[in-house]
């Protein structure tokens, strides 16, 4: 169940970092809206994914899922933006959270965290 609240944030994580771009500095009233809702559910989905996972590695899959997302978002957006070191950099990103999720081990109950 960690996992599945760890990739929902991030995934939400994606959504609000693209409604903060758009709320030009919080000044545009709807897109500065969605971004605080979809930014504090986002990190309460992720608070359950660490009554599963450790802190450790649920931060860094999330902050993972994040930054992967929106660089490839940006780069079907700008494909300009593309070069091949930005690729396999992010592809070095994608192998670490793997890794990652290959390692840890998710907890069986709620009450403990990090081991």
């Amino acid at each position: 169940m960690g996992w599945t609240y760890v990739i929902v944030a991030g995934l939400l994580e994606i959504i609000w970092i693209f409604t903060m771009k758009q709320s030009e500095g919080f000044t545009q009233m709807v897109p500065s809206i969605i971004t605080v809702i979809l930014l504090v559910v986002s990190f309460y989905i992720f608070s359950k994914a660490m009554e599963y996972i450790s802190v450790g590695t649920a931060y860094a899959v999330f902050t993972g899922i994040g930054t992967v997302g929106a660089v490839t978002v940006e780069f079907v957006m700008e494909p300009e933006l593309v070069s091949v070191t930005k690729v396999f950099f992010i592809l070095v990103l994608l192998t670490g959270i793997v890794g990652l999720k290959i390692t840890e081990k998710e907890e069986s109950g709620t009450s403990e965290v990090c081991h």
